[in-house]
């Protein structure tokens, strides 16, 4: 393994004009380069409603010389405001599939909306055999029912808005990146939190100062890149066959997806979870996977996750691909309201789970994101897994690095602790080097993050690089 000392920050103070970034995701490319990702959050650290975009970092080597690119971007609101009634996107999860196609999927709210504030319901209705966006003129914004308008094919770049009751097509349209035209021309609002003269901005739907607004839920909203990152796909909203009606929030779970192989076929997968109303059930959320067999155009959702009464939910997750027994399956590492990191299993290409299952040699934060990563490191004969997670049962703090050793049996004996930072430590993300150590992107303080790297000896020991 290399032997390199110095890393450079991906996502450090005043990088992007941005003194804080949350939630990380990181994935090593085929080509060997390292992709990470954050939420920008400007001049505040607090979750949707806010303003917060999307950034990527690219490295050749996962070490130094970061490239950057915002990928998700609202400008309702002016860079570096604060405002609780901005459009905004939050949280990410990154995977490559085996034709090299990079996804991202993000969650996206219209102004004003978030976890809390999402309403039960889609955004979408079946008219005429096809489901459709429905938009509003602001008038009874909160009734999906009362809905008027809805989006139409897609003619080129372009997809008409018609009425809902008549059908008729309106002055309105969109483009695919749900920016608002009239009469075929772009429709403009003054950007808020401007310096001196307010700014002109195209509408997108996503705007409460548009004509035209969606419904005040939550979108699953992806991007995919085959050309390595340098340019982007439009936006596809998963939420349009993924989501149920009756679930209010419903998002990705932040960091990484996986690619695995399922009745011969490549299959990608992302963990998501869902709430029906915050606390209106026993189990308030429940962790599942969404995954694709053809390159990420369609998608199918799994079965959720099931879970005892006093754990009352699973959220944000992560998956990796075990091998135990000469027996590949798929776990999932899950957030719950328990001090035991807890999983699932499936045996059917994430289709199916088993019951959620607290490790008690994995005692740690409690209701806090948690990254694991399967890896083709063997010690002993026994694949190696790691985790990164908080180490205090009592709050957010005390990271750790955690080296498993999964056995034939499918139980994993970690067998190694590492201390990674006294204090404050919440969000992780791991990933393998093309060099053949391993970095981790985590959040050391409220709104900052901290890359390091390390490597996993032959005794399943972590040493510092």
């Amino acid at each position: 393994m290399a032997d390199r000392k110095v890393c450079i920050q991906p996502f450090d103070k005043g990088t992007l004009n941005c003194e804080r970034f949350r939630i990380p995701a990181l994935y090593t490319l085929q080509d060997g380069r390292v992709v990470a990702g954050a939420d920008v959050r400007y001049a505040h650290g607090s979750d949707s409603p806010n303003n917060i975009d999307i950034a990527l970092a690219f490295s050749p080597d996962g070490y130094a010389d970061w490239q950057y690119h915002i990928l998700n971007h609202f400008d309702d609101y002016a860079d570096g405001v604060t405002e609780k009634d901005s459009a905004s996107f939050i949280d990410s999860a990154i995977v490559q599939t085996e034709t090299g196609r990079i996804i991202v999927i993000t969650d996206a709210f219209p102004s004003e909306g978030g976890y809390l504030q999402a309403k039960k319901g889609t955004g979408f209705a079946c008219i005429n055999g096809k489901k459709r966006l429905l938009l509003t003129d602001g008038k009874n914004s909160d009734k999906l029912s009362s809905f008027a308008f809805y989006v139409g094919d897609f003619e080129g770049d372009t997809a008409a808005v018609y009425t809902r009751k008549a059908h008729q097509k309106t002055p309105y349209g969109i483009d695919r990146e749900f920016r608002l035209y009239k009469n075929g021309q772009p429709v403009y609002c003054a950007q808020k939190g401007s310096d001196g003269e307010a700014k002109q901005v195209q509408q997108t739907v996503f705007y409460s100062a548009a004509d035209l607004q969606v419904y005040r839920t939550v979108y699953l909203w992806m991007r995919y890149s085959d050309d390595g990152g340098k340019t982007w796909s439009a936006p596809q909203l998963l939420s349009e066959s993924l989501k149920k009606d009756g679930e209010s929030f419903f998002g990705i779970c932040p960091g990484r997806g996986i690619v695995t192989r399922h009745n011969g076929k490549e299959r990608i997968l992302f963990c998501v979870y869902n709430n029906r109303g915050i606390f209106a059930d026993p189990v308030f959320e429940n962790a599942c996977a969404i995954y694709s067999d053809d390159n990420g155009q369609t998608w199918q959702r799994s079965e959720k996750v099931k879970i005892s009464l006093q754990l009352r939910k699973t959220s944000e997750s992560q998956l990796t691909e075990l091998n135990a027994g000469g027996k590949t399956f798929l776990r999932m590492y899950a957030r719950n309201l328990s001090n035991y990191i807890g999983f699932s299993d499936s045996f059917d290409g994430g289709h199916t789970w088993t019951r959620f299952t607290p490790d008690k040699q994995l005692l740690g934060t409690k209701n806090c994101m948690v990254s694991f990563l399967s890896t083709d490191r063997f010690v002993d004969g026994k694949q190696v897994i790691l985790c990164s997670a908080g180490g205090n049962t009592k709050e957010r703090a005390d990271g750790v690095l955690r080296v498993g050793l999964v056995q034939d049996n499918a139980s994993v004996n970690w067998i190694t602790t590492h201390p990674v930072n006294k204090g404050f430590f919440a969000y992780s993300c791991l990933t393998n080097l093309p060099d053949g150590n391993f970095a981790l992107l985590y959040e050391d303080e409220p709104a900052h993050l901290q890359y390091t790297v390390f490597s996993v000896n032959a005794k399943g020991e972590i040493e510092e690089v």
